[in-house]
């Protein structure tokens, strides 16, 4: 039996001219240097909280249209919620925005 992980050819990416891009020896890919992002938010952030996954906005409506696009399978209705989370100095504060405030903005 040939063992798959053992007889694979050495595939250690290869420095290509551009900047902060890897070549693939194997398939001639390029791949980007792994690059760190963050969420920029003005001191405010909108945790979409679907009782099965969570997700982070910089905006309220960014959460509310996530939220609209969701598959209602993947939504339980007994758990579901949005957090408004103020970051302004050492104390946040966490507010549950209204769910009559979420239902206008999904018409």
């Amino acid at each position: 039996m040939k063992n798959i992980l053992t007889d694979q050819p050495d595939r250690t990416p290869v420095p290509t001219d551009k900047k902060g891009q890897f070549e693939s020896p194997v398939a001639n890919e390029l791949y980007t240097e792994q690059v760190i992002k963050g969420l920029k938010i003005d001191n405010m952030l909108y945790c979409l909280d679907t009782g099965k996954e969570k997700y982070l906005f910089a905006t309220e409506d960014e959460a509310i249209d996530q939220l609209r696009k969701l598959d209602r399978k993947n939504i339980n209705p007994d758990n579901s919620q949005i957090v408004q989370v103020a970051t302004t100095g050492n104390a946040w504060k966490l507010t549950q925005v209204p769910w009559s405030h979420i239902a206008v903005k999904l018409l």
